[in-house]
């Protein structure tokens, strides 16, 4: 499947993909994007076109590592328990397909309470510290605004 042939996202494919899947729809907890959560535990989130990124845990990864970036379609950015799918296929749908049904299995929290995951993701780590927050910098002009003079 060609860029130039596709009418429909990346990311409304991968939602289409898992429709009949035990996962709710919902917006990334690290914005921008959107997520699937299993029981509240999001596990795939689509921050951009063309990456889908899914919590298999680190177990899974000291496991499987060598054989994903051996694909050449997956990156382990980090010691956080995520991995980055890049997606131009069809055939990296189904990759991403296979790596979802692992992160279920890894993550599946039973018929426990709804929870929030807990460790951030790779693509929020790398933009939150490639500089200032725009947050934190508002914070420092406030209280500049409010010292007495």
């Amino acid at each position: 499947m060609s860029p130039g042939h596709r009418t429909i996202s990346y990311a409304d494919l991968v939602i289409d993909r898992f429709r009949d899947w035990p996962l709710t729809e919902c917006r990334a907890d690290c914005p921008p994007g959107r997520a699937l959560a299993l029981r509240g535990l999001q596990i795939v989130h689509l921050h951009r076109e063309g990456l889908a990124e899914v919590l298999l845990t680190q177990e899974v990864i000291s496991r499987l590592g060598t054989a994903l970036t051996a694909s050449g379609r997956v990156d382990l950015p980090t010691v956080t328990g995520w991995v980055q799918v890049r997606l131009d296929t069809d055939g990296d749908l189904f990759l991403l397909q296979s790596l979802v049904s692992l992160a279920i299995q890894a993550n599946d929290p039973g018929t426990g309470p709804l929870r929030r995951t807990i460790t951030t993701c790779p693509l929020y780590v790398t933009e939150r510290d490639s500089g200032p927050s725009r947050r934190r910098h508002r914070r420092v002009v406030r209280r500049r605004a409010n010292t007495p003079a």
